[in-house]
């Protein structure tokens, strides 16, 4: 990759920063063409994933999730890159960078705990606003640049990394906003047991309500992310799927993978997980913290959901689990007793909306369930 000689490092706290460190044009898109998107249903390991990222020295890492590709439609609307950065900053993950440090609200202490306090959020916003006022600008270059401004902040060198990450949860399914705004971007796919993504965010949602309404959503946003595994393996120059399982199991083997399609190089450092440059000991819903990769979750499932539980998620993602290659462990099959029979936690308003949707499924009226595209 071409070096572009920039701007002053990081480390010019001179009153005029923000002017010293604006582009000339050549360096916007240079940059921007550098972009990796990580995605995957929500508790697939795709913060994982980051964390191990954080701390390579060819990458500059987003330790917040955007969902910049989802709200495309969003940014479009909208009349000014002012309005536009504003709704970047204070209506995204990202306004977390100014809160200093935060905790996650739960029962009991999450170890998904994030601490800000170091980072300069001021000076990061002022960069970012001076960045977009540049000619030339558009919607790719605006996330870009604030990606920048963010790594100017940390210390990071922007001008030779390799690549910039961004990680929100749907970002494999908004394949189409990517190319348009993207083209040369590299994807990151996670994809894991739909038994242990449902039992994951049951115990979430149990935890902090006492019940749940969302038995039929949580398999439906496993199989709207599952439906693209098709789609991405088809092009390996720039999409990579991996399985979490695989993650855990064979950290470098699927680490190496990674810096491949990224055209980085492999590091040590990848093996120890943090955010923002601070260790980062996981977001388990079940509480446990760790140091590095651990495979301890990869069977909590078995031990947490019932055989009900586990039938009814099979029914409906079985599909995707063949793409995935996770064997059943029921039969999978449709039983009228079993899909009228309340599952465990499920709130009768859950019941009725699961149904409903599960019915819908079975109908084929759900595309986000539907494997014949």
């Amino acid at each position: 990759m071409s070096t572009v000689t920039g701007p002053v490092l990081a480390t010019d706290n001179s009153p005029n920063l923000a002017e010293r460190f604006v582009s000339t044009r050549p360096e916007m898109p240079e940059f921007n063409r550098r972009g990796l998107f990580i995605g995957g249903c929500p508790k697939s390991g795709t913060t994982l994933l980051l964390a191990l990222l954080d701390g390579h020295p060819q990458l500059v890492v987003l330790p917040e999730e955007t969902f910049f590709l989802e709200n495309r439609w969003r940014y479009a609307r909208m009349k000014s890159n002012e309005d536009k950065l504003k709704f970047l900053l204070e209506k995204t993950d990202l306004r977390l960078l100014n809160q200093g440090r935060f905790e996650p609200h739960h029962e009991s202490v999450s170890p998904d705990a994030r601490d800000y306090t170091h980072f300069d959020y001021p000076r990061f916003a002022t960069l970012a606003a001076e960045f977009i006022r540049q000619p030339g600008m558009n919607d790719s270059l605006l996330f870009s640049e604030v990606i920048r401004a963010y790594a100017i902040v940390a210390g990071n060198d922007w001008n030779h990394c390799v690549r910039w990450v961004e990680k929100s949860t749907s970002n494999e399914v908004r394949h189409e906003a990517m190319d348009e705004l993207f083209p040369d971007a590299r994807l990151v796919q996670l994809v894991r047991d739909p038994r242990a993504v449902f039992a994951s965010r049951k115990k979430r949602l149990m935890n902090r309500y006492s019940c749940h309404t969302k038995a039929h959503r949580l398999v439906r946003e496993w199989n709207r992310s599952a439906q693209e595994i098709t789609r991405l393996r088809r092009d390996p120059s720039r999409f990579l799927v991996i399985r979490y399982e695989d993650l855990v199991k064979h950290p470098r083997d699927v680490a190496e993978a990674v810096c491949r399609l990224g055209n980085f190089d492999f590091n040590d450092k990848m093996f120890e997980p943090t955010r923002a440059g601070v260790d980062w000991q996981g977001n388990s819903s079940f509480y446990t913290a760790f140091d590095t990769i651990n495979d301890a979750p990869l069977d909590q499932w078995k031990n947490y959901l019932t055989e009900h539980e586990i039938w009814w998620i099979e029914l409906h993602c079985r599909p995707g689990m063949k793409l995935a290659g996770y064997p059943l462990q029921t039969s999978g099959r449709f039983s009228l007793a079993r899909w009228l029979k309340r599952l465990p936690g499920e709130s009768w308003t859950g019941y009725l909306r699961a149904r409903r949707t599960s019915f819908c499924q079975f109908m084929g009226w759900l595309k986000e369930c539907r494997y014949d595209k």
